[in-house]
């Protein structure tokens, strides 16, 4: 999706909910982790029953590996399953790795929250504004929103490893 676009030390890795390898993201940031770069930001992890079922979500501290639930039980389908303390908590993690200046921010994912300016939100456009590389996944329906609250500055890249590497390695050549 670079093509033709410059790169920017912010991009939005845009993702399919049936198309796309959704760990490629965790395995990118292992693999920068054992190279020796400093990556801060929150993964997401799903909890999964006994049939394989999504039973839940989770927020990955990238730099302590501790887990946040995102969810909590509903009694029927139209209740909101995301509980909002503790992704409110989740705030303290982006606003460390900022404060530490890690080399990548990664924040997966733009989600309905910060679609409508909270969860996130603020920790995300302070990462941009201070200048830390950041890596956020964008679901592709959420992508104008994503670009309207950025101002269509960052580089919009595909949601795989190639990509991946390709846009930390031309960042991380420009930092030097």
């Amino acid at each position: 999706m670079t093509d033709g676009q410059p790169i920017t030390a912010f991009a939005a890795a845009v993702y399919t909910p049936r198309t796309t390898d959704r760990l490629a993201l965790q395995r990118f940031v292992d693999r920068l982790k054992q190279r020796g770069v400093r990556v801060g930001g929150i993964l997401q992890q799903a909890s999964l029953g006994a049939r394989g079922e999504v039973t839940g979500l989770h927020a990955v501290d990238i730099d302590s590996g501790q887990r946040y639930p995102l969810t909590r039980p509903v009694r029927n389908e139209d209740e909101c399953g995301l509980d909002v303390a503790a992704l409110a908590e989740t705030t303290g993690i982006i606003r460390r790795a900022v404060d530490d200046r890690v080399a990548l921010l990664v924040v997966e994912k733009f989600g309905e929250q910060e679609q409508s300016g909270k969860g996130l939100n603020d920790e995300i456009l302070h990462a941009i504004a201070a200048g830390i590389p950041l890596l956020i996944a964008v679901s592709e329906a959420a992508l104008p929103i994503w670009q309207e609250r950025s101002g269509e500055l960052g580089s919009i890249i595909d949601f795989d490893a190639e990509a991946f590497d390709r846009w930390w390695w031309s960042v991380a050549a420009e930092a030097r």
